[in-house]
C-alpha cells in the first residue's frame, strides 16, 4: 500500500474538507497530504487510522516508505503496508 493509496482509502470518496473535518485538520493539511508537499505526523497518523480502520502500523509503513530515499528499502516497506 502506498500512501496515496491509503489517503484514498481514508477519504473513501468523501472530500478533502469533509475528510480533514473527520481527522480534525483543515483542508489545505489534508490537501498538502494528498498532494505529496507533506507528510502527516505520528498523531495525525493514529487519527487517520481511527477514522478508516486501517492499521495504524501499515500506514506507518506506508509513509515511512515515502520519507526514505533508499528505493530498495522504500519497496520493502511498501510491501509491508499491504
Amino acid at each position: 500500500m502506498t500512501f496515496q493509496e491509503a489517503l484514498n482509502a481514508i477519504a473513501a470518496g468523501s472530500s478533502d474538507y469533509a475528510t480533514a473535518k473527520k481527522l480534525g485538520i483543515s483542508r489545505q493539511s489534508f490537501s498538502s497530504y494528498r498532494n505529496g508537499y507533506r507528510l502527516p505526523s505520528d498523531e495525525i497518523l493514529d487519527r487517520m487510522s481511527e477514522v478508516s480502520g486501517i492499521p495504524p502500523e501499515r500506514l506507518y509503513l506506508a509513509v515511512y516508505a515515502e520519507k526514505l530515499h533508499n528505493p530498495r528499502v522504500a519497496e520493502a516497506f511498501r510491501r509491508l503496508a499491504s
